[in-house]
């Protein structure tokens, strides 16, 4: 009589392909989860503290602003402002005041609410809609709050830094750097980051998905989060972020070499003969630098050091080197564009000539960089977000 030998046993199926394999007696095992169940720890991992964060965040500067509003003060808003001008530098700051103090509560609500709500069940449609919606106005009304001097001063720094022991001026300049209006605008932009990942965190575990990556537990993943998708329309959104800041950049070095691209030959003149070339240098050059790593948010080195950096060739690019800055400078390039462009419609100065379209023109152009920024920079973090440490999937 002959044996046979019993059939192999079937391999367990991995756990992204829908659902783990049960534990012995019909039971789950405890970190696995079925599909169309929200993830078993939505609030485990990385990213769990900006939910909190935003909420305290948004808390504390409403408490503030309410008590300098109660005590009869005045922020350095609107035309107190001590930073330059913005699209409301014609409001009184007293008026401002009371509204910044709203603006701060109803921030910290929604803070709070896209931190609590939701965190065992999912959330209706309709109400994460309404949420989101709702910060939206809170972040427009951030926005306008803002000015073009977070990013002046973001491209000045590289050059003062490089000129300011040599030229008593600049050093003076660079002790202006931080003023009671930088750090406010500093702070609402901090928090308007904040809240929105909280929003985005919020709306994804709102839906049944990863708050931490926001993949779909069924795989019903949209298709245009793919990373052979994002390769695509991240690679378009980079090189129009790229080409507004080169733009930019060859007006104002053009400037510095005496020629008048898009510019009066009197003003350029002016412009050689005295400091104003190193302003224009700076900010042009550091323009170019930045339009240059932007094409990394597509290209083989910005994933991999390239061979010529000593001590780094051949390693992987972390994910956050490039995602941080770009989303700081993203996000800094929104208002200063938003709030030019209001300046200029008020004071009719829109109107591109021939002496004029490079002083003007690029200017125009900054809040499609800023959304063209931020979407080659979301493309880049899908292709390379990996595995996520939260609910396993990638």
């Amino acid at each position: 009589m002959s044996t046979r030998t019993p059939p192999p046993t079937p391999p367990i199926p991995h756990r992204a392909a829908g659902r783990a394999a049960p534990a012995p007696g019909g039971s789950r095992t405890t970190d696995s989860h079925l599909p169309g169940d929200a993830p078993p720890h939505p609030h485990r991992g990385r990213g769990r503290w900006v939910a909190p964060s935003a909420a305290a965040w948004w808390a504390v500067g409403g408490a503030l602003t309410l008590v300098v509003t109660l005590l009869g003060g005045t922020l350095p808003v609107g035309a107190a402002s001590d930073t330059g001008f913005g699209a409301l530098h014609a409001l009184p700051g007293e008026t401002l005041t009371p509204w910044v103090a709203v603006l701060a509560l109803v921030g910290a609500a929604l803070a709070a609410w896209t931190w609590l709500g939701g965190r065992r069940h999912r959330v209706a449609r309709a109400a994460r809609t309404t949420t989101v919606a709702s910060v939206a106005v809170v972040l427009a009304g951030a926005v306008v709050l803002v000015d073009a001097s977070i990013l002046a001063r973001l491209g000045y720094l590289p050059v003062t830094l490089v000129m300011a022991p040599f030229d008593p001026g600049l050093r003076a300049a660079f002790q202006e750097f931080v003023t009671p209006g930088t750090v406010l605008q500093v702070a609402v932009l901090a928090g308007g980051a904040l809240l929105a990942a909280s929003t985005a965190r919020f709306v994804r575990r709102g839906a049944g998905a990863c708050g931490s990556c926001g993949r779909d537990p069924d795989g019903d993943d949209p298709s245009w989060t793919s990373p052979a998708s994002a390769a695509r329309w991240g690679r378009a959104a980079a090189l129009v972020a790229a080409a507004v800041p080169t733009l930019y950049a060859v007006t104002r070095i053009a400037w510095v070499l005496g020629i008048p691209l898009g510019f009066s030959p009197d003003d350029v003149a002016e412009l050689a003969g005295g400091d104003g070339w190193i302003a224009a240098l700076g900010l042009g050059g550091f323009a170019l630098v930045g339009a240059v790593l932007t094409l990394g948010l597509y290209q083989r080195w910005g994933e991999v050091f390239p061979r010529w950096m000593p001590g780094l060739a051949g390693r992987r690019v972390p994910v956050l080197l490039a995602v941080v800055p770009a989303t700081v400078v993203a996000v800094a390039v929104l208002p200063a564009g938003l709030s030019l462009v209001a300046v200029g419609l008020e004071g009719g100065q829109l109107a591109l000539t021939a002496d004029s379209w490079g002083a003007v023109g690029p200017a125009l152009l900054w809040p499609l960089w800023s959304v063209a920024l931020g979407a080659a920079t979301y493309a880049y973090w899908l292709r390379r977000r990996g595995t996520c440490a939260v609910c396993g999937r990638g």
